[in-house]
């Protein structure tokens, strides 16, 4: 399968001194550079081999001297076990200063990797983050997302789905489900994607994180997990959710960073740019990927059974929220996500900045937006009144002009699927 942000990889390593992935494991990160590799001259070293390691951890740069040749790419996975690397690394880059060197790294865990990155290759690399799969991916690239279009202000009058309804609701219904993790989402054994969202913090989180943070108390790190995870598209606060978990306060944030830094989950903060009103300051977490969502949330990976629950909104929204990021990224557009709540209780639910300006979504599980829904929208856009328009992103058919200024536009046209 084609990933899109192959191009934007190629693009940046065009343009930069040198090029870091972060992603959460198992999104692909490896697979990745190797598929580079087939159609593009270079090498891979992976520090995953030991004999590696203790060969690279002699003599750094010789070893890199080695490998290197001007012109063509050179990717580094799992370079954070070598912390002597980044040296030699950074003696590379600047050698063919200003030129890009062809230079990739990559890491298992973030934390370790951006620590060296710091240390030693700061303003050197260009950080791109890898996610799962995208809805567009999946279903196979049909037409230009229309997030570009409301990114430029220009709304058409009409559109066209490429697939029957039925068949949008069903791609749809199966990466709200599934997600866009590759082994679950293209098996189709419905037991073995279960067990493989069952098994993921404890198989592919969990030695990360005790090697990296010291994790001691494995149990209480599971725990935590799962209930951050069922907090999923709501505001949080530390000392709750220390008393969700049961540990203290310090020990909670520190939970939750970890889980960040490992990139399964995301903190969005609230918009604060010349607030015209009192606004909540407690940031909104989201989980990158739905699948994650299902077994701590006890929907029986049902979208039935989640209504029935009163949770498929926020699944829904988590979802939309993922697809938004991974559009961004896999067509190299630059925007910074936030989100929006007064005092009151007035909601957005996602705000991006991008270059052209602020754009406010809500997200609804509603096939018929109404005037009700966009009252956060309306009282979001009376704050800012130098902003065109508000959008209702729903699970329809048809862009909806529901007031002036707010429209109903529906997810397989925003994503381009």
């Amino acid at each position: 399968m084609e990933r899109q942000v192959e191009k934007v990889i190629i693009s940046r390593l065009a343009k930069w001194r040198s090029v870091a992935l972060l992603g959460s494991r198992q999104v692909g990160k490896s697979y990745l550079l190797k598929k580079i590799l087939k159609r593009h001259n270079g090498a891979i070293l992976s520090f995953d081999d030991p004999l590696e390691r203790v060969e690279a951890a002699k003599d750094p740069l010789r070893y890199l001297e080695h490998w290197y040749q001007p012109g063509r790419y050179l990717f580094i996975d799992e370079a954070a076990k070598v912390p002597e690397i980044f040296s030699a690394v950074k003696i590379l880059i600047d050698r063919y200063d200003p030129e890009p060197t062809g230079i990739c790294l990559a890491n298992s865990g973030n934390y370790l990797l951006l620590r060296r990155i710091k240390e030693s290759l700061a303003g050197r690399v260009s950080l791109l983050p890898i996610y799962p799969l995208s809805w567009q991916e999946l279903a196979g690239e049909k037409q230009t997302p229309g997030l570009f279009a409301i990114i430029n202000n220009n709304i058409p009058a009409e559109i066209s789905p490429p697939v029957s309804p039925v068949e949008t609701n069903r791609l749809r219904e199966e990466r709200i489900l599934w997600g866009g993790y590759p082994t679950p989402c293209l098996v189709t054994d419905r037991d073995a994607r279960i067990i493989w969202s069952s098994d993921y913090v404890r198989t592919y989180i969990l030695p990360i994180v005790v090697e990296q943070f010291n994790i001691r108390d494995v149990a209480a790190f599971e725990q935590a997990a799962q209930v951050l995870f069922a907090q999923n598209a709501q505001f949080i606060n530390s000392s709750r959710l220390a008393q969700l978990i049961g540990v203290s306060q310090p020990t909670a944030s520190n939970y939750t960073y970890q889980l960040k830094a490992m990139m399964v989950i995301e903190l969005v903060n609230v918009f604060l740019r010349n607030p015209a009103k009192r606004l909540v300051k407690q940031p909104k977490l989201y989980v990158t990927d739905p699948l994650l969502l299902h077994q701590p949330l006890g929907t029986g990976f049902s979208l039935q059974s989640a209504a029935t629950r009163g949770q498929i909104g926020r699944i829904y929204e988590s979802f939309i929220f993922s697809e938004i990021k991974k559009t961004l990224v896999n067509y190299d557009i630059h925007a910074e996500s936030f989100t929006w709540r007064t005092q009151d209780k007035a909601e957005v639910d996602i705000v991006l900045s991008t270059t052209d300006g602020l754009i406010p979504f809500e997200v609804k599980w509603s096939t018929e937006p109404s005037r009700r829904d966009a009252s956060g929208l309306h009282s979001f856009l009376s704050c800012y009144p130098e902003i065109k328009n508000g959008y209702i992103i729903y699970p329809g058919e048809k862009i909806i002009k529901i007031t002036e200024k707010v429209f109903a536009v529906p997810d397989w046209w925003l994503f381009g699927c």
